[in-house]
């Protein structure tokens, strides 16, 4: 994720194919955004004693990936709205914490 941010881009472009998938299936932007803040936290987290930091190649597409196969586990199909789980909803707080400057 660092050289992107050294080339000064940004890291998932407005272009990116996930917004396109996104709007397929009718995921909402907000989740997308969740799904961001969680899928960096945790791949740049510092590693747990004895194991690697991840490293990719291709940031970007490790992200498609991950939105598509739903790793984070944020969200879930209700009829034909999606919800956020539990999960989805923690870091919702969170997000709504740090963008109010306060502890979750």
């Amino acid at each position: 994720m660092d050289a992107v941010q050294v080339k000064g881009e940004k890291a998932i472009p407005a272009d990116d194919p996930v917004f396109r998938y996104a709007d397929q299936i009718g995921l909402p932007r907000e989740f997308l955004h969740l799904a961001w803040a969680e899928f960096k936290a945790r791949y740049t987290a510092e590693p747990v004693k004895g194991e690697k930091q991840k490293t990719y190649t291709d940031w970007r597409a490790v992200f498609r990936k991950a939105v598509r196969e739903g790793w984070l586990k944020l969200w879930f199909l209700d009829g034909q709205e999606y919800a956020l789980t539990t999960t989805g909803q923690q870091a919702q707080r969170v997000q709504r914490a740090e963008l109010q400057g306060a502890p979750a």
